[in-house]
């Protein structure tokens, strides 16, 4: 089992700064557990940012992402964060939404 999550870089501030409170990823991120320890790395270098702790996970569809998981993810709009999520994963309609801590 994995023991690091990780994040793009340009994600790293609202990270730290607890702006960015949650992260929507799909099945093959599905292995994590509620209160397991993560480092957070960076995606393009492997850097270590912090660390963080599942506090929650929730199954959640594409047509159920709603304004709170948009918030969750320090984003304005629901519609940017359903764009995102269909530029990383087109194909997928199911999803986990891991709440962290820091």
């Amino acid at each position: 089992m994995s023991h690091c999550m990780t994040f793009f870089q340009r994600l790293e501030h609202s990270i730290l700064s607890g702006k960015k409170t949650a992260t929507i990823r799909d099945k093959f991120d599905s292995h994590y557990a509620v209160g397991q320890v993560l480092d957070v790395r960076t995606h393009e270098d492997s850097r270590k940012i912090c660390q963080i702790e599942i506090l929650s996970i929730e199954p959640v569809k594409f047509s159920e992402l709603n304004r709170t998981h948009a918030k969750a993810e320090n984003l304005p709009f629901v519609c940017i964060l359903k764009w995102i999520i269909r530029k990383i994963y087109p194909a997928e309609e199911t999803y986990f939404s891991y709440v962290l801590g820091f």
